[in-house]
């Protein structure tokens, strides 16, 4: 069900929108590595994964990240995984400054080694990085979502648009 409502939200936000303001944002769906460390009733699952940020407009951008990983505590075991959705407000969509806030919420849908999909409401605050030349900007996030989460991403983006 969940995954359901989340793909309904992501095809209405890209039809919402309308066409002129989507070839102007001129950057299309760009992919994103991360790694994050998520931490809940005393375990520490620390996931590498990747995925697509899809513009939603000038201010907006909906993530969807897929993630494996397994728990780094004493005595815990096993594989885990998540799928995010995430949306995010961006503070400073035009690179007018070398750092830039974004602020977003999503669903994240966990699962860990013989267990059940479990959806979570994700809530996340962002601080990216200058672009290189070769079209990477770093970035860092925190927030809340099955647990406190701290992650470190690399996104590919336009040269003027985050």
């Amino acid at each position: 069900m969940i995954v359901r409502v989340a793909l309904v939200m992501l095809a209405s936000a890209s039809l919402a929108m309308p066409m002129r303001a989507q070839a102007s944002l001129n950057a299309g769906v760009k992919p994103e590595v991360r790694i994050d460390a998520i931490t809940a009733h005393s375990v520490t699952v620390v996931q590498a994964g990747g995925g697509i940020e899809i513009p939603a407009g000038y201010y907006a951008r909906i993530g969807v990240i897929g993630a494996l990983g397994a728990p780094v505590s004493t005595g815990a075991s096993g594989v885990s995984g998540r799928l995010d959705v995430i949306g995010r407000f961006l503070f400073d969509p035009f690179r007018e400054h070398a750092w830039g806030l974004s602020a977003g919420a999503g669903v994240s849908m966990r699962v860990a080694e013989h267990d059940k999909v479990r959806p979570y409401l994700a809530t996340v605050l962002d601080l990216e990085g200058p672009r290189s030349a070769s079209g990477v900007s770093p970035a860092i996030q925190v927030g809340l979502g099955g647990g406190v989460r701290v992650g470190a991403a690399l996104r590919w983006s336009g040269r003027v648009t985050r």
